[in-house]
């Protein structure tokens, strides 16, 4: 019976949320009807209905994989384009609305993945064996056991904000009551007693390590005292969820449908990435300040396009400019669907419809800064179009395949890869030394640590033990910090990724070593097609045996990233790529 509970609320909400919406439309102008998009879009949120048959037993599997794709890409659509619309700042009453609509999917969905027609299709494509096919049940099952029950997804959600509140809403007051830590004002010999500038500029204008060292550790321990509570009840409300699978710890229930498998092999690989930089987080500061920046040339942004797309003629992908503000893209033959420009202060990529093979084509939409006059801004966006293109070119004809990766730490495997490549034809070489180096450097010691600790967080209790935060903080940066019990509570990724936060540098290392290998391959629009469109659905350990050669494993693939980067072996440099 519980699982129906929700049903009634849903439905009620539907009809209560419909009639909300025709007494607004009264009231307001037609002038004010037309500037949001949002009521129209949750009228059609709440008129959704999952399928309710089961499905034809005369069909093969692929026919009613493609039927339920068809009756599902209407929420997938909705699901992007809630997703879109929150980008943008709203009013509260859209916000609500937004709101609604999202916790009638969640419950519908919820009820869906629990139906006869849902278990039908589970049971026609398990039967299957082809490549697609095998891959569509991979992900149907991933959706259906990543399900969590109400009472413990609101839970989950509550204390997952409390925590990241406290992180992010801490206010930066500093009173410095040790007067040889105040910082004095310029040409004069008066100090300042109350410090209320920004952290990042204490440490770089603060003279004294060791000042700045104290400060930096106060920072780190502001929210430790409130987010305690909060982050014991996510442990715990994990912990459960990994005992009802039948797992001894939550890293060994998240990690064991990843590429890195194991604790033990996450463990391992950051091991081998970690590297004493003899720079601590409170003297990064003043060591970038002092590090000179890589230059480049500005560009506007609508010039810079026009050279990735003479770039992308080499992977066969090609612009065709619709206006100044639309750019149709295309794959050899293959409309891959449209990405809308827009000016920004930021480099950004916002998703709203994602291409399905025989469905529909793909939109994005990019913001870029009109000018892109310094290196991080080309680097970001470079990064903005090698998502969206990777996006706009996955191969598949089911939205699932395109969307939810075999594995989370393989996700993002190709955009990377493109990045890699796009950026070594188009941004200078950073030299050792630079402020891109140094900062570069230290994100990834940054990363290896966090990582470690948010896979020792989620460990069984016999492993947390052997684990010494102290000495691993030592190992990266070559310096002490006093308090490493308040490392938990400094980033809110911990509570979120949780033990999967190795992946991002993960991937990065992986997408590195496969675009060093693959460089000097003459036919570089196959390795798109290999990594990127992957119209044949192979798993991501074949993609990874056609590109780097031989059958590659978690273990064999630490062990090349490893030595593929140390000084006396730099990167391959012959191309092993489909036997060339």
């Amino acid at each position: 019976m519980q699982k129906y509970i929700l049903v009634l609320p849903a439905k009620l909400k539907k009809h209560l949320v419909g009639l909300f919406i025709v007494l607004t439309s009264l009231v307001n102008t037609a002038a004010n009807a037309a500037v949001s998009p949002i009521p129209l879009l949750v009228e059609q949120c709440l008129r959704f209905d999952f399928p309710t048959l089961a499905i034809d037993p005369s069909l093969d599997s692929k026919s009613n994989a493609i039927t339920l794709e068809r009756q599902l890409i209407g929420f997938f659509n909705i699901n992007d384009r809630i997703k879109y619309y929150r980008h943008f700042p709203l009013s509260y009453a859209d916000r609500e609305l937004l709101l609604q609509c999202q916790l009638y999917l969640a419950d519908e969905l919820a009820l869906y993945l629990d139906s006869v027609p849902f278990q039908s299709i589970q049971f026609s494509l398990a039967k299957n064996q082809q490549p697609q096919m095998s891959a569509l049940l991979t992900r149907i099952n991933h959706l259906s056991k990543s399900s969590m029950s109400p009472k413990l997804k609101a839970q989950l959600h509550t204390a997952q904000a409390a925590f990241k509140q406290e992180i992010s809403t801490q206010a930066l007051s500093l009173n410095i009551a040790d007067s040889s830590c105040q910082i004095s004002k310029p040409n004069t010999e008066s100090v300042v007693k109350n410090f209320n500038g920004s952290l990042a500029s204490y440490l770089i204008n603060q003279a004294d390590e060791q000042c700045r060292k104290r400060v930096w550790q106060a920072y780190q321990s502001r929210a430790s005292g409130k987010n305690k509570l909060a982050l014991a009840t996510i442990e715990q409300l994990r912990q459960q969820q990994a005992t009802q699978a039948g797992f001894a710890s939550y890293s060994e229930y998240l990690l064991q449908r990843q590429m890195l498998h194991s604790s033990e092999l996450v463990e391992q690989f950051l091991r081998t990435q970690t590297d004493n930089i003899a720079i601590a987080p409170w003297n990064i500061g003043s060591e970038l300040a002092n590090a000179s920046p890589t230059k480049v040339s500005s560009i506007d942004s609508t010039s810079w396009l026009v050279m990735v797309e003479n770039e992308l003629q080499a992977l066969e992908v090609r612009f065709d400019w619709i206006n100044n503000k639309t750019i149709r893209l295309w794959h050899r033959n293959r409309l891959l669907g449209d990405i809308y420009l827009s000016e920004s202060k930021k480099v950004t990529v916002k998703p709203i419809r994602q291409l399905v093979v025989g469905q529909q084509f793909g939109q994005i939409e990019l913001s870029f800064p009109t000018e892109l006059a310094k290196y991080q801004q080309q680097k970001q966006a470079i990064k903005a179009i090698s998502t969206a293109i990777t996006k706009l070119a996955k191969g598949q004809q089911f939205y699932l395949l395109n969307t939810i990766s075999e594995t989370d730490d393989s996700s993002n495997l190709d955009a990377l890869w493109l990045e890699n490549w796009l950026a070594d034809r188009m941004l200078p070489l950073v030299k050792d030394g630079s402020r891109e180096a140094v900062l570069q450097l230290y994100s990834e010691q940054l990363n290896v640590f966090r990582a470690k600790i948010a896979l020792n967080l989620y460990r069984a209790h016999q492993q947390k033990n052997s684990f010494d935060p102290h000495q691993q903080f030592y190992l990266s940066f070559g310096k002490y910090w006093d308090k490493t019990a308040d490392a938990p509570y400094t980033f809110s990724a911990i509570v979120y990724q949780g033990p999967l936060y190795y992946q991002k540098l993960w991937q990065q290392k992986v997408a590195e070593y496969i675009y060093q290998s693959t460089k000097n391959c003459q036919d570089q629009a196959a390795v798109f097609d290999t990594l990127v469109v992957n119209e044949a659905s192979n798993s991501i350990e074949t993609v990874l045996t056609m590109l780097l050669g031989l059958p590659i494993n978690a273990d064999s693939l630490i062990k090349r990233i490893q030595h593929g980067f140390d000084a006396q072996n730099k990167h391959t440099s012959s191309c092993t790529f489909l036997r060339q």
